[in-house]
């Protein structure tokens, strides 16, 4: 399973099509990336899609999934480094588990301690280039929804 990156040129931001909004306060401690997504951004089960690169140092403070339209089929969305294997952030870090967080009904996700990986979800650290990513449980043929990441960028 590789990852498919939905990253625009320069291997950082999203692309244009599916990026929402990224606040650009001066100095701002809280950053956040929104990603809008439909179905036919991410068809094909089994793959992982990389949708945000988040800066080395900072950390994760939150993540909401906003599915405005149900979903054909659950979906994971998590960290993980470059490759999606694991490194030194560890594992996919679990932000929002399709299993728990239902993507198949209209509402509001959000990351708590029953998804994340470390069961105590105070945030992620993001020691190396880490990527935030979506895996689904299987081909989405319906679904609409906006993934917001908030993040502090290490000062």
């Amino acid at each position: 399973m590789a990852n498919n990156s939905m990253l625009a040129a320069d291997g950082v931001n999203p692309k244009n099509a599916i990026l929402g909004a990224v606040n650009s306060g001066e100095r701002s401690p809280l950053n956040n990336v929104a990603i809008k997504l439909t179905h036919t951004d991410i068809p094909t089960s089994g793959d992982t899609y990389v949708l945000a690169k988040l800066p080395v140092g900072c950390a994760v403070t939150n993540c909401y999934w906003v599915v405005s339209s149900a979903f054909s089929n659950l979906v994971d969305i998590g960290i993980s480094n470059v490759s999606g294997a694991a490194g030194t952030d560890g594992n996919l870090d679990i932000l929002i588990d399709g299993s728990t967080k239902d993507s198949k009904a209209v509402g509001i996700s959000r990351a708590d301690a029953s998804t994340h990986a470390s069961n105590n979800y105070a945030g992620h650290l993001c020691i190396t280039d880490s990527y935030v990513t979506l895996t689904n449980a299987g081909a989405q043929t319906a679904g609409a929804g906006t993934l917001v990441v908030e993040y502090v960028e290490a000062l």
